[in-house]
């Protein structure tokens, strides 16, 4: 929270704080949304599984016809009572990605287990070593 980084799960126009931000140039008219901004991942994340992921909430919500809801225009961590967070870490990631049906139906049995595979071994490697972290940082 308070960082640009979208640490909640909701939308805003213009509002850094939310993970998807709708935005105008300074040249386009009011209410015309030109630019999307997705920020619900970061650079660890393999960007061909976010941008899945992405595509197969957008295909639900067509197909289901889900409303959007309204738009959060405030930080959203004065609403954190009201929003939910979004994971913290890698294992509430794992925890909500074997909860996401939608997902799990877009991309197959195989790779999803292949998926959670891969994290939960990230998971163990960097809890036993605690300075691997650095590596990331680095290369990243």
């Amino acid at each position: 929270p308070n960082t640009w980084s979208g640490a909640y799960q909701c939308w805003g126009n213009e509002n850094r704080e939310a993970p998807v931000r709708t935005a105008c140039p300074p040249a386009v008219p009011n209410g015309f949304v030109s630019n999307f901004e997705i920020k619900s991942f970061d650079g660890c994340a393999n960007p061909h599984l976010g941008l899945a992921a992405i595509v197969a909430a957008g295909i639900d919500g067509l197909r289901n016809h889900l409303p959007l809801p309204e738009p959060i225009n405030e930080n959203p961590a004065t609403l954190n009572q009201k929003l939910l967070r979004l994971p913290t870490s890698l294992s509430e990631s794992i925890e909500a990605l074997e909860n996401n049906n939608v997902l799990r139906e877009m991309i197959g049995e195989k790779l999803f287990t292949a998926i959670k595979g891969v994290r939960k071994a990230e998971i163990q490697y960097y809890s036993k070593n605690k300075d691997a972290y650095k590596q990331l940082i680095h290369r990243y």
